[in-house]
């Protein structure tokens, strides 16, 4: 199986329009700053401060931002190829200069250009990073009438203090705490939102041969007589598993909260190998929870009480 989120990589893009802030110079003696959990972080120019509405930094007197999106390894050559002149044109973007840009421990790709975003004209500077176990994008942009707050010298400076962190250290900053990993290993954590669990030595999962556990928290929650549709839908959006039959969708209680369960077999669709999986929903009054567990259909009945377990020891910090 794919990893879990596979299936929004090419959906990402230049064209995101936070307009925020920030007053840059070069700036190296500063701790480098990782936003919302995420796995990559850097020096924020100064005058920047995180931002509370996305993941990043902001400083509102300049209207400008620095947007950091983290993805898996495997995203970088996707965005890569995707990046060509005519996509970027397609989304309103001009690009003047694609390059490769020197980053210690990493590749990185850097485009320059502009962006019409309704009637304001943004500049963009976008990092494409990786490494041997993320990638990401730091998009930094500011209106064309405030450019000359950003040199183009200043933003390469706080660009060259990009640097990673390991999900060990992602975890303690996600909004829940798994007690009990019942045998499995945490490789992934993404946006700040979401954890990524395997039973096996690969930290790239991309087939069936080793069980996946994913738990990710978002806000809203359906009404009672709408949480088995939404339950069917969040799992038939689960990617690279085709012929999805359905064995079971209930309600039932998870940590003392309403929740729903759903049982599915499919199949892998890179391989062909049967597998199952398992989706349980934790409804709070503001927020849900939502745990995936995928398995090969012979490994089911020896992994389902650890799913269980994963399941169970979930708390919300």
């Amino acid at each position: 199986m794919r990893l879990f989120f596979a299936a929004i990589l090419l959906a990402l893009s230049l064209c995101s329009t936070v307009i925020g802030s920030a007053a840059l110079a070069p700036a190296h003696a500063v701790e480098v700053q990782f936003p919302r959990g995420a796995a990559i972080g850097l020096v924020p120019p100064p005058g920047m401060v995180e931002s509370t509405q996305f993941s990043g930094f902001e400083d509102p007197a300049h209207k400008a931002s620095i947007l950091v999106v983290d993805m898996p390894a495997e995203a970088y050559d996707q965005i890569a190829a995707g990046f060509s002149d005519a996509a970027l044109g397609a989304k309103g973007i001009t690009l003047e200069k694609r390059e490769s840009f020197p980053l210690k421990g990493a590749r990185a790709m850097l485009f320059v250009g502009n962006q019409n975003a309704g009637p304001v004209t943004v500049r963009k500077w976008v990092l494409l990073v990786g490494n041997d176990a993320s990638a990401g994008l730091i998009t930094l942009q500011v209106p064309v009438a405030e450019a000359s707050a950003y040199p183009d010298a200043a933003v390469r400076a706080a660009f060259s203090t990009v640097a990673f962190r390991g999900v060990a250290d992602q975890m303690g900053a996600l909004p829940f705490v798994l007690t009990n990993l019942a045998g499995f290993r945490p490789i992934k954590a993404l946006g700040g939102t979401t954890l990524l669990l395997t039973d096996g030595p690969k930290d790239v999962v991309e087939g069936p041969e080793q069980a996946v556990f994913v738990v990710s928290i978002a806000g809203g929650a359906p009404r009672d007589d709408e949480r088995r549709q939404f339950a069917l839908r969040a799992l038939a959006s689960v990617p690279g598993v085709k012929d999805l039959r359905l064995e079971r969708a209930e309600p039932q209680r998870i940590g003392g909260q309403a929740g729903f369960e759903v049982m599915a077999t499919g199949v892998d669709v890179k391989t062909g190998t049967p597998v199952k999986l398992v989706q349980w929903l934790r409804f709070g009054p503001n927020a849900y929870i939502r745990m995936v567990g995928v398995t090969r259909l012979d490994a089911f009945p020896d992994t389902y009480d650890r799913l269980r377990a994963l399941r169970d020891g979930l708390e919300a910090r």
